[in-house]
């Protein structure tokens, strides 16, 4: 290693065994709030009765999971950028000791449903600084890094159902409250967040434009949401015309705000967007396969626990293509490596559709793990060296925000198809976002990443320490 690449990882705060090992940190940091649905999916049942509500209504449960971990994810993104990285915990950190704390106590849905939103916000605030740790480490040591947390994350989703019937022996209120272990994780991430102390500190958050995002990207999850829960018509324009209204005025508060919330930067890169695209086709079809899955094999007869223990060989398969798959991309094009196991992934799942055996529906999901991971790490990577330092906390974050809207969508829309067609037709419903990831991974251009990499000095970086290995 030269000693420029040292310097490099020093004033990251990794020295060469921590930048080993940095990546599976975060992604102890990252992944309990992966558990925020799967896991508490397992409980829902549970929960809706000791709750006296239906099942129907209990949904929301988890739906303002998903709504604060991509609105929470996207503002802290933004923050790490301005702020500290450990101010940005320890708002995190005083958000799921909350949450968890309402859940615990709560009598009455609302309460819960307030104490998972505080949770979800807090899983938003660790996920985002994670990436953002992982985002900012040096060019040599960034795909290292975001490997290992991409691994972590498949391994989380994979352990979630089972982590929730787990919880679920103790109590429903204990499996609605396990993304608050991202507490758990800090200590052996405190000397990553300490190394970036010397970061951020400088200029104010948008708050506007943070409001505005939140009421567009709430809105819209919402929105997507109410496809399969009953909602008053009036309601449903309502929440329709407020998301139109926010994503209108945000759009046009960025403009009068290039450096602001949303920077011109980033709005307005093409690659950003694509990326976007890419990720939420990805997590379209895992947050479908995650939810039909354990499903499909509860009617097949399987207990919750069974459940969980058929998905656990997924999460050590999983890891394994991720990390065959991440292998490759350094001898092939990560776009291409990206959209063939986004293809096969798409392949999977219209198996399943095809053949509803145990081994068939643990296979697509199984592959399903392998591509979120490699999605994460590969599309992370790919905007980091894209866009500037000062701007790619927030760009990380909104681009998870995406990714989240994608697996609404791709849940969603699973579950409309099921009911009045059947699991055959969910599934290849589904199928089509992988498929659309393939297609858009494909023609990924990797030009101007590589360009830009060459104007901040880190490709020449890159290939120094390629050259030194």
């Amino acid at each position: 290693m030269t000693d420029r690449i040292r310097a490099q990882h020093v004033r990251a705060g990794l020295t060469a065994p921590a930048s080993a090992e940095a990546g599976w940190r975060l992604g102890l940091l990252y992944g309990p709030a992966i558990y925020g649905v799967s896991a508490a999916a397992v409980a829902l049942p549970a929960a809706a009765q000791g709750l006296r509500t239906d099942a129907a209504t209990a949904v929301w449960i988890l739906a303002i999971h998903a709504l604060g971990l991509g609105v929470g994810a996207a503002v802290a993104g933004r923050a790490t950028d301005i702020w500290r990285p450990r101010s940005v915990i320890g708002v995190g950190t005083a958000l799921l000791v909350t949450g968890a704390v309402l859940c615990a106590i709560a009598s009455a849905l609302a309460v819960v449903v307030v104490g998972r939103g505080l949770l979800a916000a807090g899983s938003g605030a660790m996920t985002a600084t994670a990436l953002a740790l992982a985002a900012g480490t040096p060019a040599p040591a960034r795909p290292g890094v975001l490997t290992r947390l991409g691994t972590l994350m498949a391994m989380f989703s994979a352990t979630a159902p089972l982590a929730g019937a787990l919880a679920l022996m103790a109590s429903w209120r204990v499996a609605l409250m396990l993304p608050a272990l991202s507490v758990v994780a800090l200590p052996a991430c405190w000397t990553l967040i300490r190394s970036r102390s010397h970061q951020g500190g400088v200029g104010s958050l948008d708050w506007a434009g943070a409001l505005l995002l939140a009421l567009a990207a709430g809105g819209l999850l919402l929105a997507v949401e109410t496809a399969t829960v009953e909602v008053a018509r009036p309601a449903a324009l309502v929440l329709v015309v407020i998301t139109c209204a926010a994503g209108s005025l945000l759009v046009v508060h960025s403009k009068r705000h290039p450096t602001g919330f949303l920077p011109a930067a980033v709005v307005h890169d093409r690659l950003f967007w694509h990326c976007g695209l890419v990720g939420a086709g990805v997590y379209g079809g895992l947050f479908a396969a995650v939810y039909a899955v354990p499903n499909a094999l509860a009617h097949l007869g399987h207990s919750a626990g069974t459940v969980g223990v058929l998905l656990l060989p997924g999460a050590i398969v999983g890891a394994v293509l991720a990390r065959l798959a991440t292998a490759a991309c350094g001898r092939l094009p990560p776009n291409k490596v990206l959209a063939a196991m986004a293809a096969l992934f798409s392949v999977a799942i219209l198996l399943a559709a095809a053949d509803r055996r145990p081994a068939i529906l643990v296979g697509a999901a199984t592959v399903g793990f392998a591509a979120f991971a490699l999605a994460q790490m590969t599309l992370t990577a790919t905007l980091s060296a894209r866009i500037a330092a000062d701007a790619r906390g927030g760009a990380v974050g909104v681009l998870n925000l995406l990714f989240f809207l994608g697996g609404a969508l791709g849940s969603m829309t699973c579950a409309v198809f099921w009911k009045p067609f059947g699991l055959p037709a969910a599934f290849a419903a589904t199928a089509v976002f992988p498929a659309g990831a393939a297609v858009a991974a494909w023609h990924l251009s990797l030009a101007r990443i590589r360009e830009a990499q060459i104007l901040r000095g880190e490709g020449q970086t890159g290939a120094r320490e390629e050259a030194v290995e």
